[in-house]
C-alpha cells in the first residue's frame, strides 16, 4: 500500500507540474515549484494526502485536484485564496481518516447521497461491526473577523445583553452565524442516512483558527448556544435541535494552513500544513456532543483523535466565554 501511494503521489505531482497551478498564475505556483523551499512543505504533503484518499476512494485525487486547479484565473484574488484554505481544511480531515489504521475493515464512500438528497457529506465510512460514520467538513471565512478581533478592544462571543451596554464602543461581534449555517447544511446532508440506517452516526468538523473558544461559545454558551435551549436560532417558538448531527468536532488549524502556504514555521510541532496531529498532541480536537444527537462509538472518537470538551474545560481556550477584553502590551495583543 505504501509503495502504491507513493507512486500515485508521484503521478499527481507530474500532473500538477504540467497543469494550471504551474502553467498559469495561481496562489500555489510557488508552493509547487520544485526549486522553492515551499515545495517540500506544501507540494509533497499535498500529493501524499490526495494519494492516501485515492487508495480508499478511487477518483478522490482526480476530483480534488480538479477543484484545486479551478481556484485561479485572477491574480492575487483573495476569494480564491479563501477557497484554497477551505480546500486544505477539508483534505486535512479526509486524508487523515483515509490513512488511519482502523481496528476493523473499513469501506469509504466519497460524497455519497441518501434519501433523495441533492447535497452530500464529504465521506461516509462503514466500519465492520460498528456502523457508519458520516463526516462533513467546514471552514469559516474569518478574514474580516480576524481584522476586527485584532483592532477592537472588546469582543462578544455570545449574544447577550452586554452588546447593548457597550453602546457605540468598538466591538467585535460573535462569528456564530457560520456555525449555525454549517449545522443547517450538515443536518440536511445527514438526514437521509439517518432515516435509512439505524447504525449511522454523524460528525460535523468545523476547522477554525487558534481562537477555538469562539465556535465553542457559539455552540454551548448558556446565553445563546446553538446546542442549548436558549439557542439564538429558533423555529416555532423553540430552539432548532439539528437532530441529524450527533456531534461537532472543533479543529484549530486554519492558521496552520496560512503559515504553511506562506513558508513560515508551524505552531504546536505540526510537521506541515496537512499534519492532523497524533492522539494526545496539543492542541486537542474538541468534541462537542449534540444533546439532541447520539454519542459517537468509541472507535469513531478514537479515529478522529477527539477529546470530549468536558475533559478540556480546565483550559481557557476550551471555555465558552461570552466576552473577551483585549489588552495591548509590548509583546502584542492578549485577551
Amino acid at each position: 500500500m505504501t509503495h502504491s501511494i507513493a507512486r500515485r503521489a508521484a503521478e499527481l505531482m507530474s500532473s500538477i507540474q504540467n497543469g494550471p497551478i504551474r502553467m498559469q498564475w495561481r496562489w500555489l505556483g510557488y508552493n509547487f515549484n520544485p526549486k522553492t523551499p515551499g515545495f517540500a512543505m506544501v507540494g509533497g504533503p499535498t500529493v501524499m494526502a490526495l494519494a492516501a484518499g485515492d487508495a480508499v476512494m478511487p477518483g478522490f485525487a482526480a476530483e480534488q485536484l480538479k477543484r484545486l486547479e479551478s481556484f485561479g484565473g485572477a491574480e492575487k484574488d483573495l476569494g480564491h485564496y479563501q477557497q484554497i484554505l477551505a480546500w486544505y481544511c477539508e483534505v486535512l480531515v479526509v486524508a487523515h481518516l483515509a490513512a488511519y489504521c482502523w481496528p476493523a475493515p473499513a469501506a469509504f464512500e466519497m460524497e455519497p447521497v441518501a434519501g433523495g438528497a441533492k447535497a452530500n457529506p464529504e465521506v461516509v465510512i462503514k466500519l465492520d461491526g460498528v456502523g457508519a460514520l458520516g463526516v462533513e467538513v467546514k471552514a469559516a471565512d474569518l478574514r474580516v473577523h480576524r481584522e476586527q478581533r485584532a483592532s477592537n478592544g472588546r469582543q462578544l462571543n455570545a449574544r447577550t445583553a452586554a452588546s447593548e451596554a457597550l453602546g457605540d464602543k468598538a466591538v467585535t461581534f460573535p462569528r456564530d452565524n457560520p456555525v449555525k449555517d454549517f449545522l443547517i447544511s450538515a443536518d440536511k446532508k445527514f438526514a437521509g442516512f439517518r432515516a435509512t440506517d439505524p447504525d449511522f452516526w454523524s460528525v460535523l468538523v468545523v476547522v477554525w483558527d487558534d481562537f477555538v473558544n469562539e465556535p465553542l461559545t457559539a455552540l454551548t454558551s448558556p446565553a445563546s448556544g446553538l446546542f442549548t435551549p436558549r439557542s439564538f436560532y429558533r423555529a416555532d417558538g423553540g430552539a432548532v435541535e439539528f437532530a441529524n448531527v450527533d456531534a461537532v468536532l472543533l479543529v484549530r488549524h486554519q492558521h496552520q494552513v496560512v503559515e504553511g502556504l506562506a513558508g513560515r514555521p508551524l505552531a504546536d510541532s505540526r510537521a506541515h500544513l496537512l499534519d492532523y496531529g497524533r492522539p494526545g498532541d496539543f492542541p486537542p480536537h474538541a468534541l462537542v456532543t449534540n444533546p439532541a444527537g447520539r454519542a459517537l462509538p468509541a472507535e469513531f472518537v478514537a479515529a478522529l483523535h477527539a477529546v470530549p470538551v468536558e475533559a478540556l474545560n480546565a483550559a481557557a481556550e476550551y471555555n465558552p466565554g461570552e466576552m473577551v477584553m483585549w489588552v495591548n502590551t509590548a509583546e502584542g495583543t492578549t485577551g
